[in-house]
């Protein structure tokens, strides 16, 4: 079996820093290393041909120096590598990056191509998915295990609510869903090292090539700006002082409330009218959280282009909840309802947005970044060849109706400012960055049913569902706790019932997950995911870079740790030393009433 790892040289997040006079990144000096998530797929890929046999074959898009991430492959294990090094390929978006690596991976050969899920510089999570839809193979993303029986492929992947396990045919694309943060030291192998150009990849290549590079992506980034966080930095003396000051700092930073009112059709405008598509996801029978914010953000949107607010939704039985939509800001509302459609499955999923997307043509697309939504909207936009960008943490309308898109990068601390250029325009919006409409039982959407198209038959093979840990909370609930690896083993266990009861949620460090007490589906981190509730409560949570880019956009953070050194207390906002077990009830007494 021939394995294909994508990966990708990143600058080390925590070294990044913002030159505010020339608005840009300053680079030299920082490190490059290989980007951890792919580091894992490496490993992954060489046990996997340990036991079954074959070649593991590393490959990367990149200037001269990516060759070093390249000879870290080969350290890991790695039969070769491959690298892709051509001035033609700069600046390309994922559109651009997946389809150049689709051509060499084709040129190439593979039955199975691994990378990570994400790069933790640009955070886009779209390149599996994309080059799937180039190559026109299923793709699982979020992958924990893979093992080999015959022809096919028996992958576990975590999802929102737990995880799941599939079974596919070769050839197919997997990301994996952890990260590896310790590097191992690069080895010689120049030889072992194949050079190609764009001229390696087609026989054709013209000037400007709208294959490759910025002329082959159809999004652009217009502006980068640095968005440090000001935290008040506030160490509280007992359980009141600290409660007090978190009230005040709730009630200053309160969220701004969706508005009813759409604005007026721009002026630059053209007199046409265009819509603006929510894609709502369903969970326990009811809408997203997220889904709800982005119809709220969807009216003012679509006020701006002049069109109609409208809802996607996909679904069995649940016309219900399509024609309860309309009390939460939509329009109008298209219903798919099929059997097959009961649960979510990737493939079905891709299927029926892009068929529909394709016929109606919205003009925008919004969609929530959930586990789900990470993973079938950037292989829709591959597979009809639209820009996308992805976790968004602004969108807006810019002149001549495109859409603008601000995306987060390297831990959050640096913002890019994106416009597409494509009909429809994509973007995936990370939960908490809207608020949801105050419902209205008088608003009541138009409801259109909407033939499914002819679903495929192959794909994925769902075996079974392990609905163990709804992950999902963590994107929905004003309070979220963070327990570390100083809270100790009973945190979890002792602070999750009681904050369900409370309409609050938990989630963990990578080292309180890696030691068991956390669900992996709660990973708060750069390495796992990010949450912004109105209040983030980090118990025994040291502070270093990687878990505060998990929490850095949280209303308020309160740190408690009975470590008085501990960093975190002097960068969060409130801070308290002692002891969780008696100051955490105290405390939050006295603020569960304002949140």
């Amino acid at each position: 079996m021939k394995i294909v790892c994508l990966v990708k040289q990143v600058p080390r997040p925590a070294a990044i820093e913002f030159d505010p006079e020339t608005k840009t990144l300053r680079r030299e000096g920082v490190p490059l290393e290989l980007n951890p998530f792919d580091r894992r797929a490496v490993r992954e890929a060489v046990a996997l041909r340990g036991r079954e046999g074959g070649e593991v074959v590393t490959m990367t898009m990149g200037p001269p120096a990516a060759e070093q991430a390249l000879r870290e492959t080969l350290a890991l294990g790695a039969d070769r590598a491959v690298h892709l090094s051509d001035r033609v390929f700069a600046v390309a978006d994922t559109i651009g990056t997946s389809r150049t690596l689709a051509l060499a991976i084709a040129k190439e050969g593979a039955d199975l191509v691994v990378c990570g899920r994400k790069t933790v510089d640009s955070e886009t999570w779209q390149v599996p998915p994309q080059v799937a839809a180039e190559l026109g193979w299923p793709v699982l993303t979020g992958v924990l295990s893979l093992s080999r029986s015959d022809s096919v492929l028996r992958v576990e992947r975590e999802t929102d609510e737990g995880s799941e396990t599939y079974e596919l045919d070769l050839p197919a694309v997997c990301s994996l869903a952890r990260a590896d943060g310790e590097p191992v030291a690069p080895i010689e192998g120049a030889d072992r090292i194949a050079l190609w150009t764009a001229e390696d990849l087609v026989t054709d290549l013209v000037p400007d090539d709208r294959r490759f590079g910025q002329p082959g992506s159809p999004t652009r980034v217009l502006a980068v700006r640095d968005v440090p966080s000001e935290r008040a930095g506030v160490l509280a003396t007992g359980p009141e002082e600290a409660a007090d000051r978190i009230v005040a700092l709730l009630a200053e930073r309160a969220p701004a409330p969706g508005s009813w009112e759409k604005p007026a059709h721009a002026a630059e405008l053209p007199a046409a009218h265009y819509d603006c598509w929510t894609i709502v996801e369903l969970v326990e029978g009811r809408p997203h959280r997220t889904s709800l914010e982005l119809l709220a953000r969807g009216r003012t949107l679509a006020g701006k282009l002049g069109g109609a607010n409208v809802a996607l939704v996909l679904g069995r039985g649940c016309a219900a909840v399509a024609e309860g939509l309309g009390a939460h800001g939509a329009e109008r509302v298209l219903l798919v309802d099929d059997p097959a459609l009961e649960r979510y499955h990737p493939d079905l999923w891709t299927a029926v947005v892009a068929e529909v997307v394709q016929r109606a043509r919205p003009h925008v697309v919004l969609l929530p970044a959930t586990a789900a939504g990470r993973e079938y909207g950037p292989r829709v936009a591959g597979t009809l060849g639209l820009g996308m960008t992805a976790d968004c943490v602004g969108v807006d309308i810019a002149k001549a109706g495109r859409l603008l898109q601000s995306k987060p990068a390297y831990g959050g601390g640096i913002v890019s400012v994106i416009l597409g250029s494509t009909t429809p325009q994509l973007a995936t919006v990370r939960p908490r960055t809207y608020e949801p409409l105050e419902p209205r039982e008088d608003a009541v959407a138009e409801l259109i049913r909407v033939e499914p198209p002819a679903l495929p038959r192959s794909g994925p093979r769902l075996v079974e569902r392990h609905p163990d840990s709804d992950g999902y909370r963590l994107d929905e609930t004003d309070v979220v706790t963070v327990v570390g690896a100083g809270a100790g083993a009973d945190a979890f266990a002792r602070i999750d019932p009681a904050a369900r009861v409370a309409g609050a949620s938990v989630g963990g460090t990578r080292d309180a997950c890696g030691a068991g007490w956390v669900p992996w589906n709660r990973h708060v981190g750069l390495f796992g995911r990010s949450v912004s509730p109105r209040l983030l409560v980090a118990i025994g949570v040291r502070g270093d870079f990687e878990q505060r880019a998990g929490f850095g956009k949280a209303g308020v953070i309160f740190a408690l740790d009975a470590d008085p050194r501990a960093p975190l207390l002097a960068t969060a906002d409130v801070a308290l030393a002692g002891d969780w077990r008696t100051l955490l009830l105290a405390v939050h007494e006295r603020v569960a009433p304002h949140v």
